[in-house]
């Protein structure tokens, strides 16, 4: 017989390889990837060159990425 409660959860990591990933790798491609993508592009994406347009994006991609990083954990705990 063991010293649990029947009820008693089991303990869950604090992080999961997926929220390693979308929080953690998946910005960090975003901005290094992306840069480097577009680092050799010609042109221009709202008056300023493709490189710098997508690190603009990316300040509203990483929040996003980190949001849902975020949530899977809340789901898990849940």
């Amino acid at each position: 017989m063991s010293d649990t409660p029947d009820n008693a959860r089991e303990a869950l990591p604090a992080t999961t390889p997926l929220m390693l990933v979308v929080g953690l790798g998946l910005p960090y491609g975003l901005v290094i990837g992306g840069f480097l993508l577009f680092e050799h592009v010609d042109g221009v994406v709202f008056g300023f060159p493709p490189g710098v347009a997508w690190l603009f994006a990316c300040m509203v991609l990483v929040p996003v990425c980190m949001a849902v990083a975020w949530r899977l954990g809340r789901v898990r705990a849940d």
